[in-house]
This record gives structure tokens, C-alpha cells and sequence, in this order.
């Protein structure tokens, strides 16, 4: 078990635990704190920083492996698909680095668009593209081979979640997405409609 903590100060820590009782496997302080889950891949251990720095662990003794300097805060966890991590950081920034050595790959700022919010979302990373929300309301789809903007959908509100997607009979590849306002559905290739909520509470939305 790895946990991910922090004090008083701007500095974090990763702890690893022992299953059975709760003791202590290792720790490694950080220079900032993380609000990133970690995720654990064949024996390497991936997460992100508010200094926006995204390390990879060994997962055995937490030593450094590599790391990778991103625009701004990392605070979601990074997603893995076919040797490369996807994450968005608070530079409003979307990224994709190499899994053996934290090389780039690519990095996009679509100008205007992506310059009102923040990525807080998981990415999910499906049928050859990444889709993640925003905290400008957007949900993402990126391409997954360069980075290229495919779609956003205006959902009215902050997603923070991470989208769920799959292949729903009837509907086709199906994005699935809280957002804080609205309810929405869009096509893949941009096709939308939304229902207003009458909540202010989060509500569910589908883009097929």
C-alpha cells in the first residue's frame, strides 16, 4: 500500500505500507505536496506534484527513477496506455511522456481555449484518444499519438472526475463525465446535446 502525505509545510511525502499491520515499507519526502494518486505499473510507482514535478519510484524502495517537469501542478493521477503516461497539469497544459524515462512526447496548449481552466481530471485514454475534463467545463479529446485537439464539450461547470468510456450498444463509443451544473451528451466527432440540472449538486453526463 503507498500513501501519499503531508504536513504543515510545503513539503509531501510517499509511504509505502505493509499490508498486513500498517508499518512502514519505506518513505520518501518531496519537496511538494501531492494531491496525485499514485499509480503502480510493474514494479514502478507514477505520480504528480504541486511543484509540477511528476516522478516514477521504484515501487520496492521508493528511489527515483526519473523525472518529468510539467507547466504547473500535477494533482490527478497519470494514466498509462502503450508506454506512455497522459496527465494535464494547472499551466492548462496536456501531456504525454515516455514510461521508461519520462521523456516528452507531446505537449499542448490549444491558445485561448485551454487558458480559462485547469486540469484536475484523471484522463481516460480509449480508442485512440484522451479524453479528460477541465475546471472550465470542457471535457477533452485529445489525439492519443500527437496531442491533437479532436473536440471540446462545454458541459456548463468544473469536471473534476475522471470520463469512463466504452462501447455502450445502441450509442456507440460512449464518454461518461460528472460535471458540477449540467447534464450533456456529445458525439464523437462533436455532436451534442445538453440538458440543463435543476441541482447544484454534480450530475452525469454521456458523450457518445
Amino acid at each position: 500500500m503507498t500513501l501519499l502525505e503531508h504536513g504543515g509545510s510545503a513539503a509531501g511525502r510517499v509511504i509505502a505500507l505493509r499490508q498486513s499491520d500498517g508499518s512502514i515499507r519505506w518513505a520518501r519526502n518531496l519537496p511538494s505536496r501531492s494531491e496525485s494518486s499514485p499509480l503502480l505499473d510493474r514494479g514502478k510507482l507514477y505520480l504528480g506534484s504541486e511543484n509540477g514535478t511528476v516522478y516514477a519510484l521504484s515501487a520496492h524502495d521508493g528511489h527515483v527513477l526519473w523525472t518529468y517537469h510539467a507547466g504547473g501542478a500535477v494533482k490527478a493521477s497519470p494514466t498509462l496506455k502503450d508506454g506512455k503516461l497522459f496527465f494535464g497539469d494547472y499551466g492548462n497544459h496536456m501531456q504525454a511522456v515516455r514510461e521508461s524515462d519520462g521523456g516528452l512526447v507531446w505537449r499542448v496548449t490549444e491558445g485561448g481555449l485551454l487558458s480559462s481552466g485547469s486540469f484536475y481530471s484523471t484522463p481516460a485514454a480509449v480508442f485512440g484518444r484522451v479524453f479528460v475534463g477541465n475546471t472550465d467545463g470542457r471535457v477533452y479529446a485529445f489525439d492519443e499519438r500527437n496531442g491533437h485537439l479532436a473536440w471540446a464539450h462545454q458541459t456548463g461547470n468544473y469536471v473534476y472526475s475522471s470520463p469512463a468510456v466504452q462501447y455502450t450498444p445502441g450509442l456507440g463509443a460512449t464518454v461518461y463525465v460528472g460535471s458540477y451544473a449540467t447534464c450533456a451528451a456529445a458525439g464523437a466527432r462533436g455532436r451534442s446535446t445538453r440538458a440543463p440540472s435543476t441541482r447544484s449538486s454534480p450530475t452525469a453526463c454521456a458523450c457518445t
